[in-house]
């Protein structure tokens, strides 16, 4: 199969696959250059879950940024953000990997192995400059421009590398540890000991079955539940949500939820926010719901600009609102860093590690997925909150 690439396409498609690149920075709309690679998530299919395991201990127990009030974040009139008089910005590649590797005789698609955004484009022209013969093996140059409607474009370059598999067999063996890294419940407890932290975990239903009270009684204040998730396609409960939420409160632990999604149009949005409210059908909640969206390795598929996905996070919370829940935005800190603007609301901030660079305000923070806890025989995310943004909840004035 011989593929000529030297064409503009419209953004489209995508599966799986994410390498660090340099990207630039979004405020307002504005983006001055960046570099880091994303740590944390959850659902997503473009995450790095594993731990940084360095030595050292944290030089001081974490605490809220911008010097917080004893009180909880005021929640904002809903904010909405507008494009530019003047768009002067880029678009930029969220995923750009410096090679990649096909088979002899496959289809070759662009859009599997890159993705990117613009500030104020729903759609950013791609150009592409170079071929690729899958019948040939061998190493393919080439060369990818993104413009947004403005003129204003980026370029990067990447290597295909046809290959045809080797026919040797032969048996394996040796060569690496099947050994699972943990960490012990207690152990990070033990991380984050002062009187203004609260200990938590996030589980769904790939946790299994879960004694609460055991969670309870191994040192655990909270929890966050997810209420739903796509399953082929279809928006659903997330099957262990109700009982995990009865059995949860009888434990006396206190509970929030996460709302994983995908939506990428206001009209979506409502309705999945109506699957949604059906779903929680006016239960108590302690914390806020997690407003979860973490699909950027192809995110170019959604069709939705900067712009865009930062005012369905605010239609989010105004809904939620609307029906007396309060909201909180999950995100890694790179995400953080160069899509969102929080507007004020508070953010759970997923970062794995021991000690966060995060420079932001954030409420609540995702330290690592390799928790382990009595009452729980699998993996849990890691949690804590400052029980200083809820003195209702703990006390205080």
């Amino acid at each position: 199969m011989h593929t000529k690439l030297n064409k503009v396409i419209r953004s489209l498609t995508g599966a799986a696959l994410v390498v660090s690149v340099a990207v630039a920075s979004f405020t307002g709309c504005t983006t001055p250059n960046a570099t880091e690679y994303t740590e944390g998530m959850r659902d997503g299919n473009d995450i790095n879950t594993v731990e940084t395991t360095e030595a050292t201990e944290p030089e001081a127990t974490p605490t809220p940024t911008n010097t917080p009030t004893p009180t909880p974040s005021p929640t904002p009139a809903i904010p909405h953000m507008n494009a530019p008089d003047v768009d002067t910005t880029a678009p930029f590649f969220l995923t750009l990997p410096e090679s990649v590797s096909i088979e002899n005789g496959s289809e070759f698609d662009i859009h599997r192995h890159i993705g990117y955004i613009d500030d104020c484009d729903s759609k950013v022209d791609l150009t592409i400059d170079g071929e690729v013969d899958t019948s040939e093996d061998g190493s393919y140059a080439l060369t990818l421009t993104i413009t947004d409607d403005a003129g204003n474009s980026k370029t990067g370059s990447m290597t295909v590398n046809v290959y045809t598999p080797s026919n040797s067999g032969g048996g394996g063996g040796g060569g690496g540890s099947n050994e699972h890294t943990t960490l012990a419940y207690s152990d990070f407890i033990d991380r984050y000991p002062a009187d203004d932290i609260a200990h938590g975990i996030d589980v769904s239903r790939y946790q299994g079955d879960i004694d609460f009270n055991a969670v309870k009684a191994a040192g655990c204040d909270f929890v966050m539940l997810r209420a739903m998730i796509y399953n082929n396609g279809e928006l659903g409960e997330d099957r262990k949500f109700e009982e995990y939420y009865a059995d949860a409160k009888a434990a006396g632990l206190l509970i929030g939820v996460y709302y994983y999604s995908t939506d990428s149009t206001i009209e979506m949005l409502h309705e999945h926010c109506d699957e949604l409210l059906a779903v929680l059908d006016g239960k108590e909640l302690d914390l806020p719901v997690a407003f979860d969206w973490e699909s950027w390795a192809h995110f170019q598929k959604y069709e939705m600009s900067i712009i865009d996905i930062n005012n369905l996070f605010y239609e989010f919370a105004g809904i939620m609102e609307e029906n007396g829940y309060s909201t909180i935005l999950y995100s890694s800190k790179y995400y953080l860093e160069i899509i969102w603007e929080p507007a004020g609301y508070d953010v759970w901030l997923a970062h794995y590690v021991r000690e966060t660079s995060y420079e932001g305000d954030y409420t609540m923070w995702q330290t690592g997925s390799i928790g382990r806890i009595d009452g729980c025989d699998e993996d849990v995310d890691t949690d804590i909150l400052f029980k200083s943004r809820y003195p209702e909840l703990f006390g205080g004035t």
